[in-house]
Protein backbone atom coordinates (compact mmCIF):
# COMPACT_ATOMS: atom_id res chain seq x y z
CA UNK A 1 0.00 0.00 0.00
CA UNK A 2 2.99 2.50 0.82
CA UNK A 3 4.77 1.94 -2.37
CA UNK A 4 1.23 1.94 -4.23
CA UNK A 5 1.01 5.91 -2.46
CA UNK A 6 4.71 7.01 -3.26
CA UNK A 7 4.07 6.06 -7.14
CA UNK A 8 1.02 7.78 -6.53
CA UNK A 9 2.54 10.65 -4.78
CA UNK A 10 5.79 10.74 -7.54
CA UNK A 11 3.16 10.44 -10.65
CA UNK A 12 1.27 13.61 -9.55
CA UNK A 13 4.33 15.89 -8.63
CA UNK A 14 5.61 14.29 -12.06
CA UNK A 15 2.37 15.57 -13.83
CA UNK A 16 3.08 18.97 -12.10
CA UNK A 17 6.53 19.77 -12.81
CA UNK A 18 5.58 18.95 -16.75
CA UNK A 19 2.87 21.24 -16.31
CA UNK A 20 4.77 24.05 -14.81
CA UNK A 21 7.55 23.42 -17.36
CA UNK A 22 4.90 23.91 -20.20
CA UNK A 23 3.47 26.76 -19.21
CA UNK A 24 7.45 28.51 -18.96
CA UNK A 25 7.67 28.26 -22.93
CA UNK A 26 9.46 30.72 -24.29
CA UNK A 27 7.45 34.01 -24.04
CA UNK A 28 8.26 35.20 -27.07
CA UNK A 29 6.27 32.46 -28.90
CA UNK A 30 3.66 32.36 -26.26
CA UNK A 31 3.19 36.49 -27.07
CA UNK A 32 3.09 35.73 -30.81
CA UNK A 33 0.69 32.80 -30.94
CA UNK A 34 -0.98 35.01 -28.23
CA UNK A 35 -1.34 37.48 -31.11
CA UNK A 36 -2.36 35.00 -33.71
CA UNK A 37 -5.05 33.93 -32.08
CA UNK A 38 -6.16 37.28 -31.61
CA UNK A 39 -5.63 39.29 -34.81
CA UNK A 40 -4.74 37.02 -37.05
CA UNK A 41 -1.29 35.87 -39.24
CA UNK A 42 -1.18 39.20 -41.20
CA UNK A 43 -1.20 41.18 -38.03
CA UNK A 44 1.33 39.34 -36.36
CA UNK A 45 3.47 39.28 -39.80
CA UNK A 46 2.93 43.42 -39.75
CA UNK A 47 3.80 43.18 -35.77
CA UNK A 48 7.27 41.22 -36.36
CA UNK A 49 8.37 43.31 -39.73
CA UNK A 50 8.18 46.38 -37.09
CA UNK A 51 10.33 44.47 -35.05
CA UNK A 52 12.65 42.80 -37.02
CA UNK A 53 15.57 42.57 -34.02
CA UNK A 54 13.48 42.31 -31.64
CA UNK A 55 11.24 39.29 -32.66
CA UNK A 56 11.39 38.37 -36.29
CA UNK A 57 15.31 37.63 -36.22
CA UNK A 58 14.69 35.26 -32.61
CA UNK A 59 11.67 34.09 -33.90
CA UNK A 60 13.30 32.80 -36.78
CA UNK A 61 16.88 31.62 -34.85
CA UNK A 62 14.13 29.76 -32.40
CA UNK A 63 12.42 27.83 -35.65
CA UNK A 64 15.90 27.15 -37.62
CA UNK A 65 16.95 25.47 -33.83
CA UNK A 66 13.79 23.17 -34.02
CA UNK A 67 12.13 24.57 -31.02
CA UNK A 68 8.65 22.73 -31.80
CA UNK A 69 6.92 25.79 -31.36
CA UNK A 70 8.45 28.56 -32.93
CA UNK A 71 8.55 25.65 -35.98
CA UNK A 72 4.88 25.37 -35.77
CA UNK A 73 4.17 28.69 -35.03
CA UNK A 74 6.59 29.55 -37.90
CA UNK A 75 4.57 27.28 -40.54
CA UNK A 76 1.32 29.49 -39.71
CA UNK A 77 3.18 32.93 -40.49
CA UNK A 78 4.51 31.51 -43.64
CA UNK A 79 0.77 31.33 -44.90
CA UNK A 80 0.75 35.05 -44.67
CA UNK A 81 0.47 37.55 -47.25
CA UNK A 82 3.06 40.00 -46.01
CA UNK A 83 6.43 39.10 -48.79
CA UNK A 84 8.80 40.17 -46.53
CA UNK A 85 7.49 38.10 -43.83
CA UNK A 86 6.49 35.31 -45.77
CA UNK A 87 10.14 34.81 -47.01
CA UNK A 88 11.71 35.31 -43.74
CA UNK A 89 9.53 32.49 -42.01
CA UNK A 90 10.14 30.05 -45.62
CA UNK A 91 14.04 31.08 -44.39
CA UNK A 92 13.71 29.50 -40.85
CA UNK A 93 11.64 26.84 -42.02
CA UNK A 94 14.23 25.36 -44.83
CA UNK A 95 16.90 25.70 -42.32
CA UNK A 96 15.10 23.73 -39.71
CA UNK A 97 14.06 20.93 -42.36
CA UNK A 98 17.64 19.98 -42.40
CA UNK A 99 17.45 19.34 -38.42
CA UNK A 100 14.01 18.34 -38.21
CA UNK A 101 12.52 17.09 -41.32
CA UNK A 102 10.43 14.78 -39.75
CA UNK A 103 8.67 16.98 -37.62
CA UNK A 104 8.31 20.17 -40.15
CA UNK A 105 6.58 17.79 -43.11
CA UNK A 106 4.26 16.80 -40.79
CA UNK A 107 3.57 20.37 -40.28
CA UNK A 108 3.10 21.60 -43.35
CA UNK A 109 0.12 20.61 -46.57
CA UNK A 110 2.05 18.38 -49.08
CA UNK A 111 1.68 21.02 -51.86
CA UNK A 112 4.22 23.23 -49.27
CA UNK A 113 7.02 20.10 -49.41
CA UNK A 114 8.43 21.79 -52.30
CA UNK A 115 9.26 24.99 -50.94
CA UNK A 116 10.79 24.19 -47.60
CA UNK A 117 12.74 21.22 -49.07
CA UNK A 118 15.20 24.02 -51.23
CA UNK A 119 18.59 25.39 -50.07
CA UNK A 120 18.78 28.55 -48.04
CA UNK A 121 19.41 31.80 -49.66
CA UNK A 122 22.74 32.46 -47.49
CA UNK A 123 24.74 29.35 -48.66
CA UNK A 124 27.07 29.44 -51.21
CA UNK A 125 27.09 27.17 -54.48
CA UNK A 126 29.48 24.32 -53.13
CA UNK A 127 27.62 24.37 -49.37
CA UNK A 128 24.32 24.26 -51.28
CA UNK A 129 25.56 21.05 -53.13
CA UNK A 130 26.73 19.35 -49.94
CA UNK A 131 24.11 20.19 -47.46
CA UNK A 132 21.32 19.06 -50.56
CA UNK A 133 23.59 16.00 -50.89
CA UNK A 134 23.61 15.37 -47.11
CA UNK A 135 19.56 16.09 -46.70
CA UNK A 136 18.79 13.73 -49.43
CA UNK A 137 21.14 10.53 -47.98
CA UNK A 138 18.81 11.63 -44.52
CA UNK A 139 15.90 11.19 -46.21
CA UNK A 140 17.48 7.65 -47.79
CA UNK A 141 18.28 6.89 -44.41
CA UNK A 142 14.89 7.16 -42.74
CA UNK A 143 12.50 4.80 -43.53
CA UNK A 144 9.31 6.75 -42.38
CA UNK A 145 10.94 9.83 -44.93
CA UNK A 146 11.78 7.38 -47.80
CA UNK A 147 8.45 5.77 -47.32
CA UNK A 148 6.24 8.53 -46.90
CA UNK A 149 4.99 11.01 -49.22
CA UNK A 150 6.20 14.32 -48.02
CA UNK A 151 9.23 12.88 -47.68
CA UNK A 152 9.46 11.57 -50.91
CA UNK A 153 7.96 15.06 -52.26
CA UNK A 154 11.31 16.26 -50.08
CA UNK A 155 13.64 14.03 -51.79
CA UNK A 156 12.17 14.79 -55.32
CA UNK A 157 12.46 18.85 -54.79
CA UNK A 158 16.18 18.65 -53.35
CA UNK A 159 17.53 16.23 -56.67
CA UNK A 160 15.48 18.39 -58.45
CA UNK A 161 17.53 21.66 -57.26
CA UNK A 162 20.34 19.70 -57.14
CA UNK A 163 20.44 18.71 -60.97
CA UNK A 164 18.97 22.22 -62.13
CA UNK A 165 20.19 24.94 -60.25
CA UNK A 166 22.92 26.81 -59.67
CA UNK A 167 24.67 24.10 -58.01
CA UNK A 168 24.66 22.24 -61.17
CA UNK A 169 28.65 21.71 -62.15
CA UNK A 170 28.76 20.47 -65.77
CA UNK A 171 32.01 19.84 -67.42
CA UNK A 172 32.50 22.21 -70.68
CA UNK A 173 32.25 20.52 -74.13
CA UNK A 174 35.95 21.11 -75.10
CA UNK A 175 36.06 24.13 -77.93
CA UNK A 176 36.87 23.08 -81.75
CA UNK A 177 40.52 23.11 -82.68
CA UNK A 178 41.53 22.79 -79.41
CA UNK A 179 41.20 18.65 -78.74
CA UNK A 180 45.14 17.71 -79.09
CA UNK A 181 46.92 20.39 -78.08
Amino acid sequence: MRTHRARGLALWLASGLWAGAASAADPLVTELEQRLNGNGVDAVNNYLNSRWAAAMVPLNRKTAACELHAVSLSVKLSRGRNPRAVQAHGEALRAAVGNCPRFVLAMVQPEEVPRYCASVASWGAAQTARELRRRIADIDADEGLRAGRRGQACRAAYVYELEHTRVVVKRAAPQAGTAGK
